[in-house]
């Protein structure tokens, strides 16, 4: 189920399951996915490989290690890894692990999913690829650069009745719901948010995300 509103949209996990479908997402955002994946066990990683668009992998537990553009970087638990448009990269888990991946819109040749150097030849460079150690990742993300779409992706905690609001950001804020309940005031109307579900909400809008019962969230900003 998909809720569209003229600053916000809410994305319910039945509509969420494809993680390359910009599809969902409105024209307002470069966002164009929000995925949280289930968790997955040590030894898990993916081959060299690159993208016709920008993308996060953010680490909510377990420790590894990411490449980027053949650098050799540790990621463990509050980690953000940002791939750049044209930079190869690949990661190794050596633990079991939790992973939220965040995509934008399709550029160039709009290739989805994996390019291979040995298959489609080496990328275009757009800008260096960066990782945020997680122990350090607890506000805005420190010389993001011009192209970095997000300025904050991290896990917010609410206990039960715990709330968190916003009054006309300027900047647009996004939710995933990892686990727990939770619900989202943009008044007048109210929307419960239930595991797998995104809330996006645009720039300059009020909104209220009360817990329902403990809760754990992904927090985006742009």
């Amino acid at each position: 189920m998909i809720i569209r509103g003229m600053d916000y949209q809410i994305i319910s996990k039945n509509s969420n399951s494809e993680y390359y479908s910009g599809d969902f997402y409105p024209e307002w955002t470069p966002v164009a996915g929000i995925h949280g994946f289930p968790p997955r066990p040590r030894g898990s990683g993916v081959e060299p490989h690159y993208h016709d668009n920008d993308e996060f992998w953010f680490w909510v537990t377990g420790r590894g290690e990411v490449w980027l553009d053949g650098k050799n970087l540790p990621v463990g638990p509050n980690s953000v890894t940002y791939t750049p448009m044209g930079v190869v990269h690949k990661f190794l888990m050596h633990t079991d692990f939790e992973v939220v991946a965040v995509i934008t819109r399709l550029e160039r040749k709009k290739r989805k999913a994996h390019i291979l150097v040995e298959e489609e030849g080496a990328p275009e460079p757009t800008v260096p690829g960066f990782v945020v150690p997680g122990d350090s990742n607890a506000g805005p993300f420190p010389r993001r650069g011009p192209r970095c779409p997000l300025s904050q992706l991290r896990v917010v905690r609410l206990d039960a009745g715990e709330e968190v609001a916003h009054s006309a950001e300027q900047s647009n804020e996004h939710w995933l719901v990892l686990d727990g309940q939770a619900t989202l005031t943009l008044a007048p109307l109210s929307f419960e948010l239930h595991p797998g579900d995104v809330a996006l909400m645009r720039g300059g809008s009020s909104w209220r995300l009360q817990a329902l019962a403990a809760a754990r969230l992904v927090y985006l900003q742009e």
